[in-house]
Parts: C-alpha cells; structure tokens; sequence
C-alpha cells in the first residue's frame, strides 16, 4: 500500500511536467557565426525556411568578408524575411583577416542599402540574451572560423552545458589548410583543449552544384536560384557551408570518417543530395498540426464565398496564416473581422522574432469587450499562446487592436494602422445604420467585409509594430 501511494504520489509531481510538454518542437535550436560566404548565405537561409530549425541569434566574424560587411548582409536577409527580431551581433576582432571577396561582396542578401543603424550589436550582448532566456540545448554553428566561439566561452566557461553540440565547417582531410582553420588556429586548439565534442563537416567533400539541381532550384527558390547564377566566379557554384544543413536533417547522407573526440564526416560519393535539397525546398510552407495531417486546400471543401479567395489568399500570404484564419474563424463561430486581424496579427509576431508555437508571451489591449475582445481568439490560434498554456493576459482597462509580444527577452508592440480600423468603423458604421444589428442581412454584410479584409490585407502593410 505505501509503494502504491509512493507511486502515485510521484506520479502526481511529474503530471504538471507532462501536462506543459510542448507536443512538438524543432530538433535543433541554434546559433549561427558567419563570415559572409555566399555558401553561408545559402545555408542560413535554408535553416531560415526549415521548420524543424529555429534560428536563436546570428554573429558575424571576418573571413570571406569583413565581420562588418557580413553584418550588414545578415541583417538585410533577416529583414526581407520579415524576421527582424533574429539577434544579430558582431564580432569585430582586428586580429583576424578578412577577404572581401569580390562574389561575396557583390552579392545582395537582402536591401543592403535600407540599413538605418548607427551601431551594430556587439556579438557577447547577443550571446548574452540567448543564453539569459532560452531553455533549449543549442547547437552552435561555425561557417567561417572558429575565434567566436573561442573568445565568448573562454569567458562564459559555464555556458559550455548548454550546448547540444558544436559543428564546424572545414576541410577535415586538410585542417590545417584549410580557410576556416586558418582565420584563427589558436581558436581549433582552444576546443581542442576544452573537451567540448567538436563535429567537423567536410565542406569539401561536395563539390560543385550540379547544373540539373540548379535549373530545379530556379523554380523553388528565386534568391538561392539567383545566389548561384549572378556572375561567372568559380566560388559562386561551391557547395560547402550548406553541409551543415544537410547534416541537421538528414546526416544518413555523410559518412563518418574518425571519431575521437572530435567527429569528422565526410559526403557518401554515392548519395544524391539533390532529392534531398528540392524536398527541403518543398517544405518550406509546410505547417505543423496536432490533429489535422494537412488543412484541406481543396476548394470543394470550402463554402462557396471562400472557394473565390483561397488560392489568390494562400499565393499571397502562405499557408500558415491561412491554417489560422481557418481555424480561428470556427473557433469564433463566424467570420470576425477582428477575429481574423488578431490571426494575422500573431502570425506576423511569430514571423518577427522567427520564433514557432507556444513560444511567444502576450498581452493583449484588446479588452473583453467585442468587436476589439475578438482579436483575443486570433491571437491565441496563430501562435499557441493560449489561456490554458498561461501565455496570455488580457488588459481589462483597454480597447485597442493591439497587443504585446515577448520572446527571449526582446517585447514588440503590434497594433493594427490607424487607417484600417477607421475604414472598418466606417464600413461596419454603415451596414449597421442601414440594416440594424439584428438584421440577418447586416450579418451576411459584415461576412462579407472579414472574407474582403482577408483577401485584401496584407499583415505586413495592416500594422504597426513598435520595438520596445
């Protein structure tokens, strides 16, 4: 009897546990240090789009290019993929060379020249927060050399347990000379010496692109398409950083060549990574559900007024905020204007900080009180941030189409343009003066603006989001 209860008793203390385990999670959660390859720009943006990597920060160093340089280029590329609150920071050592490679240079990663700020992030403030306010073991990844990783853990010594691992990129049959090994030897030796496991990832075991995964990319993926064909440089069409990729996803395509240690793995000649590339390309817009293996995009599955907008809808937006428009609209029980702004509203915060479900705080100024009360649904749908998950807190005292979001430590202010909301008053203002609330037509009416809000606005033009 007393075993039973002792059982019990601890099988009680574990439930809470249980209970707030996430359901599903990416596998890696990472840190990038770059050196601004146009290989390293292929290879972020590919864990940018994969959904089972989340991007915790990226810090820039000199080696292709200057740790200034490459900054810039990182920061655009996290800009003109909505994800301007992916940390960035610099790491600017003048102790290390740099290239500037012309390819490198040349290329664009995002709108270089729309870069407003006057002072980069130093990379031990980025390292600093990620690791002040993320629970995750993190993998942290080295594309260019290794004095990053040297110079922030010989000081942050205790940080070291929460690594999941460290992967390098370097010629692992040629070390010591190869590029990324030179741009700080003394870093290789520091690992060496630290009895940190270091995975090293033959680079060099690639090659080449080949022309027929080329001409499939161009139809995928327009900025890798164009990252590989802008110029006639032999560096352009070099297939090396984007090992590590492959690596976190689908490491059955290396070999492993010594394991101490330290692992090395190499390319197996006889694998065919291009499968492997278009698949990954394909999943980009892939969306993770907990009941649903994929929301329906069969327009017979849909009432008649939506059937018009959804493919134009799902072209213009993706299938994330489609899934949570859906799925919002039968959780409010009828098409809300609100309803759908406060889903587009946090799949855009969510897009933001580069960050998946569940992971995001909120407090919500949209009240209790609808028509601005309604946002409350949208928001918990599109990100996870549910009442039952003690994500979100509402301010009783306001009414505005706002809310607050907080993610490893950074909060952002989303509220909906001043003009779009006197153009829903007004609209609204005017089906209800004509034909009276309780009007089945005003209701029809009132349908028909949310299906025109959802068509028509684009989340992000709707809003205006204010860096705390």
């Amino acid at each position: 009897m007393k075993r039973t209860l002792f059982i019990l008793i601890n099988l009680f203390l574990l439930i809470p546990g249980l209970l707030h385990a996430h359901p599903w999670k990416p596998d890696h959660y990472v840190i990038i240090d770059t050196d601004g390859g146009l290989d390293d720009f292929r290879a972020i943006t590919l864990m940018m789009e994969s959904p089972n990597i989340r991007i915790l920060a990226i810090t820039t160093s000199n080696g292709v290019l200057s740790a200034d340089e490459a900054y810039n280029k990182v920061k655009s590329l996290v800009i003109s993929h909505h994800h301007e609150g992916i940390l960035v920071g610099v790491n600017e050592n003048d102790e290390m060379n740099f290239k500037n490679c012309k390819p490198a240079l040349e290329f664009n990663w995002g709108i270089e020249n729309s870069l407003t700020e006057t002072k980069m992030p130093t990379y031990n403030n980025v390292l600093n927060q990620v690791f002040q306010y993320s629970n995750e073991k993190i993998t942290f990844i080295n594309l260019g050399g290794l004095n990053t990783f040297k110079e922030y853990f010989s000081e942050n010594e205790n940080y070291l347990q929460r690594l999941k691992e460290v992967v390098w990129t370097v010629n692992t049959e040629k070390i010591k000379s190869s590029f990324n090994y030179s741009l700080d030897t003394m870093a290789y030796v520091f690992v060496k010496n630290s009895n940190i496991s270091l995975t090293m990832l033959n680079g060099s075991s690639f090659g080449n692109y080949p022309e027929d995964l080329i001409k499939n990319i161009k139809g995928l993926h327009e900025n890798l398409h164009h990252s590989l064909t802008f110029n006639d440089s032999p560096f352009t069409k070099v297939l090396y950083d984007e090992a590590v990729v492959f690596y976190l996803i689908s490491n059955q395509i290396f070999s492993l060549e010594k394991s101490d240690q330290n692992f090395m793995y190499s390319f197996k000649q006889d694998m065919n990574y291009s499968d492997f590339y278009i698949e990954l390309l394909e999943s980009v817009d892939r969306v993770q559900n907990q009941v649903f293996k994929e929301i329906s995009t069969d327009t017979a599955d849909y009432t008649e007024d939506i059937q018009l907008i959804m493919d134009s809808t799902i072209d213009k937006y993706g299938k994330e905020e489609w899934n949570a428009c859906v799925l919002t609209s039968e959780l409010h029980r009828h098409l809300g204007v609100y309803a759908l702004i406060g889903a587009k509203m946090g799949v855009r915060a969510k897009e933001y900080f580069g960050a998946g479900a569940d992971e995001l705080k909120i407090v919500s100024y949209a009240g209790l009180t609808p028509p601005f009360s309604c946002l409350n649904d949208g928001l918990q749908v599109s990100t996870g941030a549910t009442i039952g998950h003690g994500l979100i807190t509402v301010n009783e005292n306001t009414k505005l189409p706002k809310a607050e979001f907080e993610y490893l430590g950074q909060k952002i202010t989303v509220s909906l343009k001043g003009e779009y909301r006197a153009k829903i008053a007004s609209e609204i203002k005017e089906l209800s003066t004509i034909y009276g609330l309780d009007s089945n037509i005003y209701w029809d009416l009132v349908r028909d603006l949310a299906v025109k809000y959802w068509s028509n606005w684009d989340r992000h033009e709707i809003f205006d989001v204010e860096v705390k």
